[in-house]
């Protein structure tokens, strides 16, 4: 049914609850599996405290990655691992465009209507723009 699934992971609750949702989905249909972290980068300027304060993200970003690399290996699901860095949801639309995935699997953070009707959400964009399915998880 999905033969390749892109996950989204951010560290919250609800993208480590998608990924056990997916790590399921892909043993029930011997899926590939890849995960992507996009980090979002609002530090302006060019300075060594800037490119510092990026490495820690990045940093931080591959160890959550590497953790859900060791939980699939024993689930028996090989992943592909990602790190970008950019607006979530514009990078996690193209990723899935570029690698024509059959599924995005993504959490939500659980933000009110009122708060999403003025900033918007990630899996909000993606789920509108996205040229395959997807399953936000709560």
């Amino acid at each position: 049914m999905f033969s390749s699934i892109l996950v989204a992971v951010d560290g919250s609750e609800s993208a480590n609850k998608a990924f056990q949702r997916a790590i399921y989905l892909a043993q029930k249909c011997s899926s590939k599996m890849d995960l992507v972290h996009v980090i979002q980068c609002e530090v302006g300027g060019d300075s060594a405290n800037t490119f510092e304060i990026i490495d820690d993200v990045k940093d931080k970003a591959m160890k959550t990655l590497e953790k859900h690399r060791v939980e699939a290996a024993k689930n028996n699901v090989p992943i592909q691992i990602t790190i970008m860095q950019g607006d979530p949801a514009k990078a996690i639309i193209d990723i899935a465009k570029a690698k024509s995935y059959d599924l995005i699997i993504m959490g939500t953070r659980g933000r009110s209507s009122f708060q999403e009707l003025l900033i918007g959400s990630v899996s909000q964009k993606v789920m509108h723009h996205a040229s395959c399915p997807v399953m936000v998880v709560r």
